[in-house]
């Protein structure tokens, strides 16, 4: 005898087809494009869009770590080579100690490709098109002090503009520290004068560039071609020059 479908048991199977899509979907994704749900402790989670919303929120709260309720907004965060606690800590703003109980962790010993939860409540929108938190703003001021200092203004926005280009360019790391460190990219990273304290110029400059103003066109490169024999930089399309500085795509 063949046995008839069963309403009820196919909503059943559909249902939790889609709660492991969508926690895979979620788990190997970022911040970006995602919209937010409630779930049952009312936290809203990152969600993809077009996933269902009540299927989503069941499987983060069977799967995910138990989230502080003070957080009312959080995502998942893939660890990367380089990362560290106290880094990816610093990026959304919160304590080590927080993050290592939002995430059940008893060590600070982490691995590449574990998946931690972390909070957005901390994490601003700018125009430019990228989403930091206030220690990454900073950052990003150190970065434009430690390159162009002694350049003029416009030149410091610039720097600034070319790395958040760089975020938004599939050709580098979509995070801030990921571009910031990346292997040889920035020599004030090697010769530790990132980590000095960053003028307020830089910090007005950094404030500039995330709110869009791009002096560059798009450039993804900056060299000061007196002082550098690199045959790559000097082989790139010059989009234009800026005090000492060469722009280039």
């Amino acid at each position: 005898m063949v046995e008839q479908p069963h309403p009820k048991k196919d909503r059943l199977a559909t249902l939790s087809y889609l709660a492991a899509a969508a926690l895979l979907l979620l788990q190997i994704s970022m911040v970006d494009g995602f919209s937010q749900v409630d779930d049952q402790q009312g936290v809203q989670m990152a969600v993809l869009p077009g996933l269902i919303p009540e299927v989503v929120a069941v499987a983060l709260s069977e799967h995910m770590p138990q989230v502080p309720t003070r957080h009312q907004s959080v995502t998942v965060y893939q660890v990367e080579p380089g990362d560290s606690l106290h880094w990816i800590a610093a990026t959304y703003g919160i304590s080590v100690d927080e993050l290592k109980t939002m995430n059940n962790l008893d060590s600070d010993l982490i691995r590449v490709g574990q998946r931690l939860v972390v909070p957005l409540d901390l994490v601003k929108y700018y125009p430019a098109g990228v989403q930091l938190s206030a220690q990454e703003v900073e950052w990003l001021a150190q970065m434009i002090h430690a390159e162009a200092r002694g350049e003029p203004y416009l030149g410091q926005v610039a720097v600034g503009a070319v790395i958040i280009n760089r975020m938004l360019s599939s050709q580098f790391p979509n995070t801030l520290r990921g571009v910031l460190f990346q292997t040889n990219a920035f020599q004030p990273i090697q010769n530790g004068s990132f980590f000095l304290a960053p003028s307020q110029s830089a910090r007005q400059a950094a404030l500039e560039a995330l709110n869009g103003h791009d002096p560059t066109g798009g450039a993804l490169f900056f060299f000061n071609p007196r002082q550098s024999s690199d045959r790559f930089m000097h082989s790139r399309p010059a989009k234009v020059t800026i005090g000492r500085h060469r722009f280039t795509t």
